[in-house]
C-alpha cells in the first residue's frame, strides 16, 4: 500500500496513484505556491536591503522602506503594490488628514 501524501500548498490529499514527484493537487495550488515563493523572496530581499541601509546609515533607503506615518517597515512590492508608501489604510488616511489640516491652516 502506498504512503498517504498531501499537497504542499493546500494540504489536500494527493491521489494514491500519483507520481512520486507530484507535490501539488492541481495547477491552482502549484500557481499559488509559486506566488507565495516569489512574495517571500521579495520580502527577504527587502529585509536585507533595510538591514544593509541601517548598517551603512543610508537614511534615504531607510526612508523608502519605512512608513512615513508610523515608521513601520512597509515591504512595498512584497505582498502589496510596488508603489506603496504607507504600511496600511489607517496610516494613509492619517497622513491625508494631516495634509488637509495643514492646507486649511495655510488658507486661513
Amino acid at each position: 500500500m502506498g504512503r498517504i501524501r498531501f499537497c504542499a500548498s493546500c494540504g489536500a490529499r494527493l491521489p494514491i496513484k500519483a507520481s512520486p514527484r507530484r507535490r501539488y493537487c492541481d495547477d491552482v495550488c502549484r500557481a499559488q505556491a509559486y506566488r507565495d515563493r516569489r512574495t517571500s523572496d521579495r520580502i527577504m530581499g527587502l529585509a536585507l536591503m533595510l538591514a544593509e541601509a541601517e548598517w551603512t546609515g543610508d537614511e534615504g533607503m531607510i526612508r523608502l522602506l519605512t512608513c512615513p506615518e508610523c515608521g513601520r517597515i512597509t515591504f512595498a512590492g512584497a505582498s502589496r503594490r510596488q508603489d506603496t508608501v504607507y504600511c496600511s489604510g489607517p496610516c494613509r488616511s492619517r497622513a491625508w488628514r494631516r495634509r488637509e489640516a495643514r492646507r486649511a491652516r495655510l488658507r486661513a
